[in-house]
């Protein structure tokens, strides 16, 4: 049975950067990297929530909850 080489870069699981793998232990993330790199993992949960929003301002408690808002705000 033959086995896979082993590759010469892979993506870093925090930031997703392709570090060598000899150098692995050495990589330290961006942190702008980092925080692209979340964000991009969560780009179909920030897609949706406009709409799941739009949704509930429409439905009955969304509406209360902005007359509520509205008319605490006036005080």
């Amino acid at each position: 049975m033959h086995s896979l080489p082993v590759p010469e870069h892979m993506p870093c699981e925090r930031c997703g950067a392709s570090v060598a793998t000899a150098d692995v232990a050495l990589h330290e993330c961006e942190e702008r990297r980092r925080l692209e790199f979340e964000l991009f993992q969560l780009r179909g949960e920030l897609d949706g929530f406009e709409p799941q929003l739009s949704g509930w301002l429409d439905s009955v408690r969304g509406r209360f909850e902005q007359f509520y808002a509205e008319r605490a705000r006036k005080r």
